[in-house]
């Protein structure tokens, strides 16, 4: 496993990129996770939020989703707004639920959220054939993404 860190984002690879493989980029909360509030509740606070979020189940759908595109070679790659210091617990949450992830990226806060996921898929591009799909429960993103030419859920 390697770190790495940026500017918008850091995070952490478990398998190096590969310029022959089609990665997808998945969003945790509220996408991967089944979450019994809903999108991030606001009365709770983010901090509440994640601690809660470490017993969310799995989305089935989205993680067979993601385990079937993982089966047939692409890369995955999580691509989420989540503070640094849930870098440990996040790749705790995904091997607990058998969620494939090829590398682990998370905001640094310097810059809002949706500015960070863009360097994400940015840095994606630059490493991989292609990114193929961005799975996110944010409009922003997923607009974000097709400005960049990428598909998004």
């Amino acid at each position: 496993m390697t770190r790495f860190a940026g500017d918008l984002f850091v995070g952490q690879r478990m398998h190096p990129a590969d310029r022959n493989k089609v990665v997808h980029a998945f969003d945790v909360d509220s996408t991967l996770t089944a979450d019994p509030y809903g999108p991030m509740p606001v009365i709770t606070g983010k901090d509440h939020y994640f601690d809660l979020a470490r017993d969310f189940p799995a989305n089935q759908a989205v993680a067979d989703l993601a385990r079937m595109l993982h089966d047939k070679g692409d890369a995955i790659a999580i691509a989420t707004a989540r503070p640094p210091e849930r870098l440990q617990e996040t790749i705790d949450w995904l091997d607990r639920n058998n969620i494939p992830h090829d590398q682990v990226m998370l905001s640094t806060g310097d810059e809002p959220s949706g500015v960070a996921k863009q360097a994400m898929l940015q840095q994606l591009q630059n490493e991989y054939k292609m990114v193929g799909t961005l799975f996110d429960d944010s409009k922003f993103n997923i607009e974000g993404a097709r400005m960049q030419g990428i598909d998004a859920v």
